[in-house]
């Protein structure tokens, strides 16, 4: 990847790693499906408002408008709801390490799906490395294991393989401008949740507390608008493998807000699964290794 790729994900990586604690803080008083719809409808409402103001031509051809709307059911409306839910029965920590295994889903289904993504001995033992760093850095604070039959563990499974399908499937729209497929595709996420508001009580505007009001606007202007706009960028620049690397970024920009924001301690363990986590990103860029191997290959040989 290019410098300006890995710049995209260390900001996208500190933009997702705060919608955990947004998720929980708007958890304490909404179901997860009126916070994902929430989410999403203001979200795409931003996006489409943004499209207008920048000039953005929206596409003409009818099946690109139903496209979009798929890879936002796929992309966020699936797994937002999936992820929101199981959060209500699992911890951050352990749906760290079920979210860390997007990469791997979509480095499986690239190699099959696409032509120029194949699956590298490189990739694997990178991805492998940063995975190993989430492990040691969770692993202390799971007390009883984790329960990949429970329904929560599946529904985060589920939402990761989603996240790796949409990965994959949005690389057809590289070429419309990123603001385009965001707001096209959360449109399409939203009208497909509709349908729930039928179902699900929707509370009073002024019965919600200020901070939970707060951390809806967050996540649907910052965690979800911003960021979709960079990683379908990073998807359109390096490709969706690269882009899902960001899941590996995550809970090292998450403890970071833990440390300095709510005043967490950190650990030995925290250092070194961060230092896994980066040794597996340098291992995926390869330059490190190149660099080393060109080194190696200059030195002048004794006898």
């Amino acid at each position: 990847m290019k410098n300006k790729d890995w710049l995209w994900l260390i900001i996208l990586s500190i933009i997702w790693g705060s919608a955990f604690m947004f998720i929980k803080i708007g958890l304490r008083e909404l179901s997860p499906f009126i916070m994902v719809f929430g989410r999403l409808a203001v979200s795409a409402l931003f996006m489409l408002i943004g499209c207008r103001i920048i000039g953005a031509t929206m596409p003409s051809d009818r099946r690109i408008w139903l496209s979009l709307g798929l890879l936002g059911v796929v992309n966020t409306a699936l797994p937002f709801f999936l992820v929101a839910w199981a959060q209500q029965h699992i911890d951050t920590a352990t749906a760290s390490i079920l979210n860390a295994t997007s990469p791997v889903f979509v480095m499986i289904l690239a190699h099959f799906f696409t032509d120029d993504e194949k699956l590298t001995l490189r990739k694997l033992i990178g991805v492998s490395a940063g995975v190993a760093g989430i492990v040691v850095m969770v692993l202390p604070s799971l007390t009883h294991g984790i329960v990949l039959a429970g329904m929560a563990q599946a529904a985060m499974l589920g939402a990761t393989f989603n996240y790796a399908i949409g990965g994959i499937y949005a690389r057809k729209f590289k070429l419309l401008h990123p603001m385009v497929v965001s707001s096209i595709s959360l449109l399409g996420a939203s009208l497909f949740l509709a349908p729930g508001l039928l179902y699900f009580d929707v509370p009073a505007l002024s019965a919600l507390h200020m901070q939970t009001i707060f951390a809806v606007a967050m996540l649907a202007f910052f965690c979800t608008g911003v960021a979709f706009i960079i990683y379908y960028r990073v998807i359109a620049s390096a490709g969706a493998t690269n882009a899902l690397l960001v899941t590996l970024m995550i809970p090292v920009s998450a403890l970071f807000f833990g440390v300095f924001l709510m005043g967490e301690q950190l650990k030995i363990y925290d250092i070194i699964g961060m230092l896994l986590i980066f040794s597996g990103l340098l291992i995926i860029d390869g330059r490190f290794m190149q660099y080393f191997s060109r080194r190696s290959d200059a030195a002048p040989v004794q006898s």
